[in-house]
């Protein structure tokens, strides 16, 4: 059985004012976003961090399921009351932080647009940034889900398409570590000028170059070349034609080498 998540091990190996330091647990519950807001209602500070060990209705992009079993992985939703520099940032911010806390584990994470980790044609994380505007302004909450040490491909639908960090490195990894780093990234990069981040987001990029299917939102799906992310983090696409169309959200999927 996995040990439980160490919290004081992940408060030691925090090195933020505010990101992560002040945390609520729970060993299951249907998902962390939920009880992110409730805790944002009621006062919760900038940077708490609901951490969940397990999932039953864990919620990924356009409403679809996020697979969390117990123990071995992340599941958390951050709390965060963010300047409007900073909520423009955060669509950034956050794969960035993420992918570089897997990357120094030493794992070849990659962005695949718009915040999914994936490591070569396989996703490792996921997340969703919901926001809403209270009474002291706006709040984001990012719900991300990490596979650090669990073994996706034994779930016959993800077998295929997901891995871990332990399944990419052929061992174990301490998750209060991770975490920690992935914090301590995040806050960093939410205080960095946008124009420092977008450069270091493109050389993480899975799609930048290559060819993807495009799915917007309420619109149909079209083919081309991802050729650029924005300062917003919006995905610029080159038609055969030569025409460049911008896209703030979609699925997208990348066509085989």
């Amino acid at each position: 059985m996995s040990p439980a998540f160490d919290a004081a091990a992940f408060q030691r190996a925090l090195q933020t004012r505010a990101v992560g330091r002040w945390m609520v647990y729970r060993d299951e519950c249907e998902s962390t976003m939920p009880l992110a807001r409730r805790e944002a209602d009621e006062g919760a500070p900038h940077g708490t961090i609901v951490l969940a060990e397990a999932q039953t209705a864990g919620r990924g992009r356009r409403g679809r399921s996020f697979h969390s079993p117990a123990g071995e992985n992340l599941y958390f939703t951050l709390v965060l009351r963010l300047s409007p520099a900073q909520q423009r940032t955060l669509p950034v911010a956050l794969p960035l932080a993420i992918c570089d806390a897997v990357r120094a584990e030493g794992v070849d994470a990659r962005i695949k647009w718009p915040n999914d980790i994936w490591v070569g044609e396989r996703k490792l994380s996921g997340m969703l940034i919901d926001a809403e505007a209270g009474p002291a302004g706006l709040v984001a909450f990012p719900g991300i889900g990490i596979n650090v040490n669990g073994d996706p491909t034994l779930v016959p639908e993800l077998a295929a398409i997901a891995t871990s960090v332990r399944r990419e490195l052929g061992r174990a990894v301490v998750r209060e570590t991770l975490l920690a780093r992935a914090c301590s990234l995040l806050e960093a990069a939410l205080d960095a000028p946008s124009d420092t981040l977008v450069p270091r987001y493109r050389e993480r990029s899975l799609i930048l170059g290559r060819r993807v299917v495009v799915a917007p939102t309420g619109a149909g799906a079209f083919e081309g070349i991802a050729a650029d992310i924005t300062d917003d983090g919006s995905l610029v696409v080159r038609h055969e034609n030569g025409r460049h169309e911008t896209v703030t959200a979609a699925d997208v999927s990348v066509r085989p080498a």
